[in-house]
C-alpha cells in the first residue's frame, strides 16, 4: 500500500509490503541508487546507514507482536532522505506508522516552524513513535509477568508454558534493540554534521528512550529468570513431598507385607490347619492392624519433626 502526503515543503511517501514495481517506479522518478533498491527488497537486511551524493539511507528493524502466534517478528523500516523528500516502507502493515502518518497530516495545517516539515523530523517523529510502543508493549509484558507469578502462587499447570515464551520473546525484542544503538550514534552525528544540528536535540531525546528500553528488557528477563527458579524449586518441593508420601506409605505396609509372607509360607502350620483358622486369622488380622498403627505413629512423629 503507497500514500503520499505534503508537510510543508517535504513529500512523504509511505510504503507498506513494497513490492518491486512500486520500488522500480520510485527509483526511476527519485535517481535512487540500485544498493538502495536491494536493500529495500532485501526483507533481511541489517540495520544500517548509507549515504549517497543525493540520499541519506537508514534501514532499522522493530519488532511486531503477531497475537494469534504469541510471538514478535521482524518488521523492518527503511527510510530514504533527499531534498525535501522521505520515503519509508515498512515489510509488514504497521499500524503504527498508519497512525503516525494520519497524525502527521492533521498536525500539517498547524505546523509552522520550518524545521517541523525536515525529513529528519519526520524521522525522528517515527523513530519517537515507535520507542513509545515499544515501552507500551513492555509495560503490558510488566502485567503478564505479575499474572504469571500469581499463577505460580495458585499452582497452576501451564505457568512454565508462559515463562519459556515470555523469555524467547524478551531475548527477542533486546537483541533487535539493541543493534540500534550504534545506528542512533550514526544517526546524530549525521545530523550535527550534515544536516539541522538543532534537531541533535531530539535525536538524544531518541537515544535515552533506546537506553530505557533496554535497561527495561533487562529488568524483565531478570524477573523472568526468578520466576522460572521459583517455579523449578516449587516443582521440587511438590515431587519431594510426593515422593515423601510413597516412601511413609510403603514403611506402613512393609512390615505388613513381611508377616503376611511369613504367615504364609507353610502349607501345613497353625494358620493352615482347620482346627485352627478360627483364632489364627482373626488373631493375625488384629496383629497386623497393630503393628501398621504401631508403625504409623512412629512414621507420622518421624516426618512431623522433619
Amino acid at each position: 500500500m503507497k500514500k503520499e502526503q505534503q508537510i510543508g515543503k517535504t513529500k512523504w511517501i509511505c510504503i507498506s509490503e513494497p513490492d518491486k514495481t512500486v520500488i522500480d517506479t520510485i527509483s526511476k522518478k527519485y535517481h535512487l541508487h540500485e544498493m538502495i533498491i536491494e536493500d529495500i527488497l532485501d526483507i533481511n537486511a541489517q540495520s544500517k546507514i548509507d549515504t549517497s551524493n543525493d540520499h541519506f539511507f537508514v534501514a532499522m528493524t522493530f519488532t511486531k507482536y503477531l497475537t494469534a502466534e504469541h510471538r514478535y517478528t521482524f518488521n523492518e523500516m527503511d527510510v530514504i532522505i533527499g531534498e525535501n523528500l522521505i520515503i519509508t516502507t515498512t515489510g509488514l502493515e504497521s499500524t503504527k506508522m498508519n497512525d503516525i502518518f494520519e497524525k502527521m497530516k492533521k498536525e500539517t495545517k498547524e505546523i509552522d516552524d520550518s524545521y517541523k516539515t525536515s525529513p529528519y523530523y519526520i524521522l525522528y517523529k517515527i523513530i519517537d513513535g515507535f520507542y513509545d510502543k515499544t515501552l507500551k508493549s513492555l509495560a503490558v509484558s510488566s502485567q503478564k509477568l505479575l499474572d504469571i507469578q500469581m499463577n505460580i502462587n495458585k499452582r497452576e499447570e501451564n505457568v512454565i508454558d508462559d515463562l519459556i515464551n515470555e523469555d524467547l520473546n524478551k531475548i527477542f525484542v533486546k537483541h533487535n534493540f539493541l543493534s540500534q544503538e550504534e545506528i542512533m550514534d550514526e544517526l546524530i552525528h549525521h545530523i550535527q554534521k550534515f544536516h539541522e544540528k538543532h534537531l541533535a536535540t531530539y535525536y538524544n531525546d531518541l537515544k535515552s528512550k533506546l537506553s530505557k528500553i533496554t535497561r527495561t528488557i533487562n529488568a524483565l528477563m531478570e524477573k523472568n529468570d526468578s520466576l522460572l527458579s521459583a517455579y523449578n524449586t516449587f516443582i521440587g518441593i511438590k515431587s519431594n513431598k510426593s515422593i515423601t508420601r510413597l516412601t511413609f506409605i510403603n514403611s506402613i505396609f512393609m512390615p505388613l507385607t513381611l508377616i503376611a509372607g511369613i504367615g504364609g509360607m507353610s502349607e501345613r502350620s497353625m494358620m493352615t490347619w482347620p482346627e485352627n483358622r478360627k483364632w489364627t486369622y482373626p488373631l493375625f488380622i488384629v496383629l497386623c492392624w497393630g503393628i501398621a498403627y504401631i508403625t504409623y505413629l512412629i512414621l507420622h512423629k518421624y516426618f512431623m519433626k522433619k
